[in-house]
C-alpha cells in the first residue's frame, strides 16, 4: 500500500528532491550524449534506435523498437520516418505478414551505428564509480524501475529485453581498460 504524504512531510520533500536529482542527472548525461553525437549529425534517440535495430537483426520492427526503447508507438513512428528520410534505415513489409514492417540499417545507418556505440562521453562520467558502486546503482535502479512498471501495470518482461539479452556491439577501441577507479 502506498504511503500517504503530507505537504510538509520530510520524506515527501526528500522524495521530491531525489526525483529532481535523478531527473537532472539523467538530463545532464543526455546532454553530453547530444554534444557527442552532434558531430555525426545524429541524435541520442536515433543512436538508441540504431543500436537496437542492429541488435535485433531480422526481428527489428517498430513494435520491438518501441518495447526496447520504452517509447510510445507514435513516437517511434516519427523517429523511424525521420531516420528513413535521412537514409539511416530501410523499411520493408514482411514477406509473410504484410502488416509488419521490418527495419534494417543502410550503409549510412551502419556508419552512424558505429559512432553510436562509442559512448565516449559516458565512460568518463560513469568511471567516477567503482565497479561495486556501478553494480549497486544498477540494482537500485532496477528496483525502482520494476516498482514503476508494477504501478503502471506494465509487463516488465516485455520492456526488459535490452537489459537481459546480449546487445551485439562491434568492437570499438575505448582506450585504457584500467580497473583502478576512484571510490
Amino acid at each position: 500500500m502506498a504511503k500517504k504524504y503530507l505537504n510538509n512531510d520530510k520524506s515527501m520533500i526528500d522524495s521530491y528532491r531525489l526525483f529532481h536529482l535523478l531527473r537532472q542527472t539523467s538530463d545532464a548525461v543526455h546532454k553530453t550524449r547530444e554534444v557527442e553525437l552532434k558531430k555525426y549529425k545524429i541524435t541520442p534517440e536515433q543512436a538508441g534506435a540504431l543500436v537496437c535495430i542492429h541488435s535485433l537483426g531480422s526481428k527489428a520492427t517498430p513494435a520491438e523498437l518501441s518495447r526496447w526503447l520504452f517509447r510510445e508507438r507514435n513516437s517511434i513512428t516519427i523517429l523511424l520516418n525521420r531516420m528513413h528520410k535521412l537514409g539511416l534505415i530501410s523499411k520493408k513489409a514482411d514477406a509473410k505478414r504484410k502488416n509488419i514492417i521490418k527495419l534494417s540499417l543502410t550503409k549510412k545507418g551502419y556508419k552512424a551505428y558505429q559512432h553510436s556505440i562509442e559512448f565516449r562521453s559516458f565512460y568518463p562520467i560513469i568511471d567516477v564509480l567503482s565497479e561495486r558502486k556501478r553494480n549497486q546503482l544498477w540494482s537500485l535502479l532496477q528496483i525502482i524501475r520494476l516498482k514503476v512498471f508494477k504501478e503502471l501495470n506494465i509487463n516488465a518482461t516485455a520492456y526488459s529485453q535490452i537489459l537481459s539479452e546480449p546487445i551485439t556491439i562491434d568492437a570499438v577501441d575505448l582506450g585504457d581498460d584500467s580497473e583502478d577507479k576512484p571510490s
